[in-house]
């Protein structure tokens, strides 16, 4: 895992994990717009980077983001934030860190629990967007990315939105291999939602876009953690908020954070 800071270190942290197939490039657009007053740890998870390009398990991440804090002196987190596959690996931080958190956000995690079937196949789907980027100049991979069939329902109205976040995915294809593919499948769909201290769980936000497909595990969601705060954004795909419109999501953080 590698690590990426912006801001001023002794000021409020916030940690943002980025989702599937993206780097630290991804939340640092928000981080540019907190680094006034936060500072703002930014992983690359384990198997999008050349340093480890094999990803194992979101546990493992999680305990290397824990112990990073911990061997970096961060005795305190004004928020945990992770986006997509990101907010599966936060969730498991969250369970597992040890040291005090104000406040967590979960942006569009696919907090699903599918069969081996189904994850298979989805492995064998994201393997596909890895082929269209090989051989082909950048703004080549990135259409063909764009024009993809899944890619347009995750992007929906925010489509274009994707289009800058797609500079890691081409990068990230390049050497990211097909065993890590499979276990980020497994990380996406086949997530057991930890039991958790009432005190812990009030400080939680789940945030969808009204129509992503991940919103589906609301209803699991809410059933297993009934006093979270939901909130529903109206027209953005998945990540399409923060991905359009950054520095509105930024406000969106300092308001939890005023909160």
């Amino acid at each position: 895992m590698i690590v990426r800071t912006v801001g001023e270190k002794g000021k409020p942290a916030i940690l943002m994990i980025p989702g599937m197939f993206c780097t630290y490039e991804m939340p640092g657009i928000i981080a540019e717009y907190l680094k006034d007053d936060y500072y703002i740890i930014l992983p690359t998870l384990d198997g999008h980077h050349k340093e480890e390009p094999v990803y194992h398990s979101k546990q493992e991440d999680a305990a290397k983001i824990i112990s990073w804090l911990h061997e970096n002196g961060i005795e305190h987190l004004a928020l945990l934030q992770g986006t997509s596959m990101g907010a599966e690996v936060a969730l498991e931080v969250a369970d597992k860190i040890d040291i005090p958190v104000e406040s967590y956000l979960f942006d569009g995690g696919p907090f699903f629990h599918f069969p081996r079937f189904f994850r298979a196949f989805m492995a064998v789907k994201f393997m596909s967007f890895m082929k269209k980027t090989k051989g082909k100049e950048k703004d080549q991979a990135i259409q063909a990315l764009m024009d993809d069939a899944f890619v347009r329902k995750l992007g929906g109205d925010s489509l274009e939105a994707y289009r800058g976040l797609m500079n890691g995915f081409c990068e990230v294809s390049q050497w990211i291999e097909k065993d890590s593919v499979r276990r980020i499948s497994d990380t996406c769909y086949k997530c057991d939602l930890p039991d958790l201290d009432e005190e812990k769980i009030r400080r939680f936000t789940f945030l969808y876009s009204e129509k992503e497909p991940a919103r589906q595990a609301e209803k699991r969601l809410r059933k297993k953690y009934p006093s979270v705060k939901y909130v529903i954004k109206q027209g953005f795909g998945h990540g399409g908020f923060q991905g359009e419109q950054p520095q509105q999501y930024s406000e969106f953080v300092r308001s939890l954070l005023k909160n």
